[in-house]
């Protein structure tokens, strides 16, 4: 059937649902858990930590949040464990409530090998379930969606985590939730938003990562625009959706007033941009699925779906045009044919975004669902045992790109035990001892913080940027050489101590006057106590990356930094609590409708 507007409608466009039985459910559950165990597993067997580039800064982040829970002293902004207690802001800025989950994580794993091996599984998991889910609700066959939930989180965006601690991975993890109610829009025109159904799908993004939920809406927005066209109740669209709108921010209010208070009040150090931005592209090949590299497999299927589709264009869905057109979009403008050195000239867009091939997850996603459904079209008219040949191929396919990931785990792994256990990152600059052992030593110690004895790595991200020095000026300094020498490693004997209040407390003491950089950071709504002395961050001088300089005098010297938020944390969770349950009841008291409804029919 077709409309006037000669636009075909298929069983993807109408109200018709496809329910899975809990058998298959179950079946699918498991099949995602072992792919997730076997991509793992090599480092299970090898028992080795991978030390990946991002795991000192990420680690120290989750740190921070386990200490806060294990001591009860809760500072939302300053990093008073962490970071050398160096009372930088830095989980206020970068997903506050992941970071305590993964706190809380750390309880169970007790050391930093099992936290590692379990995050990983989680990470894998997580994503092989967002797909499948995601697939489900766009009606995929069921077999299909099994095979693209495989591919997904075997690919390079989900399993570089594993390989590096990169947090894109947990966004990748996460964002098929995000299109759930994307697909919605285009499926049901009585109905195209549920406003908590969306509130929540943008918050499971939103709690972890910034970025990628910047990805998450920009490549949702086509499809609300098509389904704001398509419905004849714009009005309840609209309604429902400022709905969903208010109802995210109530959910992520801690999240967006922290974020914005200390990036709107202080310039910011953000991560490194790489002038050879090119060279951060993604590219096709026929090779293996690389952070890079498309591979063979994945080359070869993006591909054939966009071809596909301008060929059998008459043919396709609305939701099919859709996926595939935006998830061609996004893949260009991941590649090298995009000109992003020359756009660099012109605007921080690129520094914001500092690898363009970050765009190729939107299509992962969405070319993989719509590759779904072009392979439903081409099997449907096979006999039995044609479409048995074509499953089985499809296993080969999903077992060698779980069979891929595990070989790069183990290569990671295999590093941690040689004379260089710090081979499978670029922490290698940053390790105190020469011996491999002791390294080992620390991060197999029950005590997690030996591991930042080992390793004192000194990225400057997120620290402020002050004295009039832009981020290039930083970049020909050296930020990661000064943050080093003025906090990781300041040669001032500082003891540092957290009072009742929860600030970092800085003794030291002086054999005479002299002008000292201690190693905190203040940043514009720092309440500082110096000698007895209250002072503004404006009354304290400091160094381009926000250290202070103060005289101190013959004697102790105590210096007393905290952070005055402009809304209170506390009443931001309170908020966020009193809508979470607000949410929960709602939900519980629906569930109790529908069920005494279906039982009086």
């Amino acid at each position: 059937m077709e409309t006037s507007g000669k636009i075909k409608l298929d069983h993807r466009d109408t109200k018709r649902k496809i329910r899975l039985t809990k058998k298959q459910i179950i079946i699918a559950l498991s099949i995602i858990i072992l792919a997730a165990l076997l991509m793992v597993s090599a480092q299970l067997y090898k028992h080795g930590i991978i030390l990946g580039n991002d795991m000192m800064f990420h680690f120290n982040r989750f740190y921070e949040a386990y200490m806060q829970i294990k001591t009860g002293d809760f500072n939302y902004f300053q990093s008073i464990f962490s970071f050398d207690q160096s009372g930088r802001i830095v989980n206020a800025l970068y997903g506050p409530d992941f970071s305590y989950l993964q706190g809380l994580l750390m309880f169970f794993t007790k050391n930093w090998f099992r936290y590692q091996l379990l995050t990983s599984f989680l990470c894998f998991f997580i994503a092989g379930l967002a797909m499948f889910s995601l697939a489900s609700k766009a009606r995929v066959h069921y077999k299909f969606s099994i095979f693209i939930s495989l591919l997904y989180m075997s690919s390079s965006m989900v399993s570089h985590y594993a390989l590096s601690q990169n947090m894109t991975s947990w966004g990748a993890a996460f964002i098929p939730f995000i299109y759930i109610p994307a697909v919605r829009v285009i499926q049901d025109q009585e109905r195209p938003i549920k406003p908590i159904e969306l509130a929540l799908a943008v918050t499971s993004v939103g709690f972890l990562h910034n970025l990628t939920l910047f990805l998450g809406i920009l490549s949702s927005i086509p499809f609300y625009i098509v389904g704001f066209l398509r419905t004849k109740h714009k009005g309840k669209m609209i309604k429902n959706f400022f709905i969903a709108v208010f109802l995210t921010i109530l959910l992520n209010i801690n999240t967006l007033i922290g974020f914005l208070e200390v990036s709107l009040t202080n310039q910011l150090v953000y991560p490194k941009f790489f002038d050879d931005v090119l060279s951060y592209t993604t590219y096709f090949d026929i090779g293996d699925n690389n952070y890079s590299s498309l591979g063979l497999i994945f080359s070869c299927l993006m591909l054939f779906q966009v071809f596909y589709l301008f060929i059998n264009w008459k043919k396709t869905s609305i939701l099919e045009r859709l996926l595939t057109l935006v998830g061609m979009v996004f893949l260009i403008l991941s590649t090298n044919f995009i000109p992003w050195e020359d756009i660099s000239l012109y605007t921080d867009f690129v520094q914001i975004i500092q690898f363009p091939r970050r765009f190729v997850l939107v299509a992962y996603i969405f070319l993989l669902i719509a590759f779904a459904y072009t392979l439903e079209k081409l099997t449907e008219n096979l006999n039995i045992d044609k479409k048995k040949v074509m499953y089985s191929f499809l296993c080969v396919v999903s077992f060698l790109m779980i069979a891929n990931v595990n070989l790069k785990v183990l290569q990671s792994a295999e590093a941690w035990e040689s004379d260089t256990p710090t081979s499978s990152g670029n922490n290698a600059s940053w390790v105190t001892t020469n011996d491999p052992d002791e390294l080992r030593a620390a991060f197999a110690s029950d005590n997690y913080g030996d591991a930042f004895k080992a390793i004192k790595k000194p990225t400057p991200d997120y620290l402020p940027l002050l004295n009039g020095t832009t981020q290039e000026e930083l970049d020909e300094m050296g930020g990661y050489k000064m943050y080093n020498e003025q906090v990781v490693n300041n040669k001032l004997n500082v003891s540092k101590t957290i009072d009742q209040k929860n600030r970092l407390v800085l003794t030291w003491r002086a054999d005479n006057d002299k002008e000292d950089i201690l190693p905190t950071t203040v940043y514009t709504r720092s309440q500082i106590n110096f000698n007895g002395n209250k002072l503004s961050s404006d009354q304290v001088q400091k160094t381009t990356l926000g250290a202070p300089i103060v005289q101190s005098k013959k004697g102790i010297n105590k210096f007393i930094i905290g952070y005055n938020p402009l809304v209170n944390t506390k009443l931001l969770m309170s908020i966020k609590f009193v809508t979470i349950v607000s949410l929960f009841v709602f939900g519980f008291a629906k569930i109790v409708s529908n069920f005494i409804y279906f039982k009086q029919e």
